[in-house]
């Protein structure tokens, strides 16, 4: 997924520059035909009609009710309390469905961006991966009457499935930011999953994209998750770990109510202030049995390439996932300062 780096090195040098440095503008027009779809002074929301290094076709996308036209990103800057500066707290790439999500600094700046949200289920075939969603639509609403910011994204897999992605994103405090994120599948045909992989990397939920170079440069250098019987585990990355093999023998358990993580701690020389990102599992509907979690760590260590992957397995899927099936996983994903060790 070297595209998800791409945007990340180039981009934030480039379309969201801004976001680590005080401003006192909320963030500027990158593109011909980006859109400002509102800004109060408080809360400043771009549609984005190119971002760079995203190779998918910008979406329709309307703002309360109205269309503004086909863009491939929706970018948020929050202003920090009591000073003059917006720094970019979210990213929702609409194209793709991958989410970047940061926190606010008391200094006016913001984290680094780094680990994303693959914010869609996906699942695997005979015929690979099927993993990134095409955009059908997306709806931004700032204003009602329970959500600040809400964004729907439509997508696709072909004539295979529909997905749909919710995010809400209150207000960030200084330190964390919280996202609400409800993901739907629907299957408008039978799907047979790949036999050889079901039950361990055929039916994804939700997952996280990051990079784990070597120890000195990293996105994340630590897996953390809560298992059913509420004690925590961890898997700390480093130098000896396998690569191009799954991170686990077989998925590492968790429940509703329990959480994966790729934790950043302090010490990456690579965007060192990027976060530490959290997704809590709230609430299931159609999946049954057991859910864990997975990993995959490739075979570069080009810090460029998002070499780190984690996702959320339904452990007891289907041989067959059946016409007319609809599975919902609702979320929380929270971005927090890297950490002490």
């Amino acid at each position: 997924m070297t595209w998800l780096r791409t945007y990340l090195v180039l981009a934030m040098a480039v379309a969201v520059g801004w976001c680590c440095v005080d401003h006192a503008d909320p963030a500027p027009a990158t593109h011909a035909g980006d859109a400002r779809l509102y800004d109060d002074g408080e809360l400043t929301a771009w549609a984005r009609v190119a971002v760079l290094g995203v190779t998918e076709a910008a979406v329709p996308t309307k703002y309360n009710g109205v269309e503004r036209g086909s863009f491939q990103a929706i970018e948020v800057s929050d202003r920090v309390s009591n000073l003059d500066s917006w720094p970019v707290t979210l990213v929702d790439l609409i194209a793709n469905a991958f989410i970047r999500l940061s926190y606010q600094r008391a200094d006016g700046k913001t984290g680094e961006l780094g680990t994303s949200v693959a914010g869609s289920f996906a699942y695997r075939t005979t015929d690979g991966l099927q993993y990134t969603p095409s955009g059908v639509s997306a709806a931004v609403t700032i204003g009602g009457e329970s959500d600040r910011l809400r964004i729907v994204r439509d997508g696709r897999f072909g004539e295979d499935a529909t997905v749909c992605a919710t995010c809400t994103f209150p207000d960030p405090p200084i330190g964390h930011s919280t996202l609400g994120l409800t993901t739907r599948f629907e299957a408008r045909q039978s799907i047979d999953l790949d036999p050889a992989l079901r039950g361990n990397d055929a039916f994804r939920l939700v997952g996280m994209s990051s990079m784990f170079a070597n120890p000195r440069e990293y996105d994340a250098d630590t897996v953390r998750w809560l298992r059913p019987d509420g004690v925590g585990h961890e898997l700390p990355l480093t130098a000896a770990t396998a690569r191009d093999v799954h991170l686990f023998p077989e998925p590492v358990e968790i429940a509703v109510g329990g959480y994966f993580e790729l934790v950043k701690h302090v010490g990456s020389s690579w965007f060192p202030t990027s976060p530490s990102v959290r997704i809590e599992l709230l609430e299931l509907s159609g999946i049954t049995g057991r859910v864990g979690v997975q990993g995959w760590l490739a075979p570069t260590t080009d810090p460029t390439d998002d070499s780190l992957t984690i996702w959320l397995e339904w452990i007891d899927a289907p041989a067959v996932i059946p016409a007319g099936a609809v599975y919902e996983a609702r979320l929380r994903v929270i971005a927090t300062p890297p950490r002490s060790r």
